[in-house]
């Protein structure tokens, strides 16, 4: 019997196929067509209410993020905060999420009413997808939205002695969420703002293409911490209400 008898093949093993491999790669620099295929509230260890948004592209590709919306326990919960001048501002995701829920509902997040429902989520404990109840956002759900992200260089983390997460002085490619765009009839490709303001045609999303297609937009910061020092702080809080609720739809306008 020959050496190599036993490496006859089976027609009911899958053949051989061409694939780059290499796992997970985050996508270009750009604004992609996507559909939202969750959304649902999720709050961080120091009260930070989020925004959990699992986004398809036309392609197939996911695009998954937790966009906070307002401060932790700490500083009150506040969708806003206060500069030197004492103005107060939005906070960047409270903008973002508000933005989604404007450009596929009309109506502004804090509108919007959760409902709890079970999803397959990834547990790290059970290291295995396990039923989860969240409290999802329905009015979100299965919307198409025009979605822009970065692809950045971020420092990889490992958690310390101390509970908290130092980087390592190793880096990894990961997509972040930049803005959204309408994606429905009569308002295609048009930022909150164009609507807000009656813009006959759109005008944000080339430009912003113009500038950031294909960048690479780097936040690491190169070394490892050797001093407990944290980076950002931990976001957190209950949701507030904008401060005061619209009475039409944003396309009402």
């Amino acid at each position: 019997m020959s050496l190599l008898s036993n490496l006859a093949m089976d027609d009911s093993i899958e053949q051989e196929k061409d694939t780059l491999g290499g796992g997970y790669s985050p996508l270009d620099t750009d604004i992609y067509k996507t559909n939202v295929s969750l959304a649902y509230l999720e709050k961080s260890k120091s009260g930070a209410l989020g925004l959990v948004v699992h986004l398809t592209t036309d392609q197939g590709r996911d695009i998954r993020q937790t966009i906070y919306m307002t401060s932790g326990d700490a500083k009150g919960n506040k969708n806003y905060y206060v500069n030197k001048d004492g103005e107060k501002n939005y906070l960047p995701g409270f903008l973002l999420a508000n933005s989604l829920a404007e450009l596929t509902t009309g109506k502004q997040i804090a509108e919007l009413e959760p409902e709890e429902k079970v999803v397959p989520l990834y547990s790290f404990e059970a290291k295995a997808e396990v039923p989860t109840k969240v409290q999802m956002l329905m009015d979100l759900v299965s919307k198409d939205v025009y979605t822009a992200v970065f692809k950045q260089i971020e420092d990889k983390n490992k958690k310390g002695d101390d509970g908290q997460y130092y980087p390592t002085g190793e880096t990894i490619e990961r997509n972040e969420i930049e803005k959204f765009f309408c994606a429905l009839d009569g308002y295609d490709k048009m930022t909150s703002p164009e609507i807000r303001a009656k813009a006959e045609a759109p005008a944000f999303f080339d430009t912003w293409k113009q500038k950031w297609a294909g960048q690479v937009r780097d936040k690491s910061k190169g070394k490892a911490a050797t001093n407990g020092q944290a980076g950002a702080p931990v976001m957190g809080g209950a949701a507030q209400a904008a401060a005061s609720k619209p009475t039409t739809s944003l396309f009402a306008q």
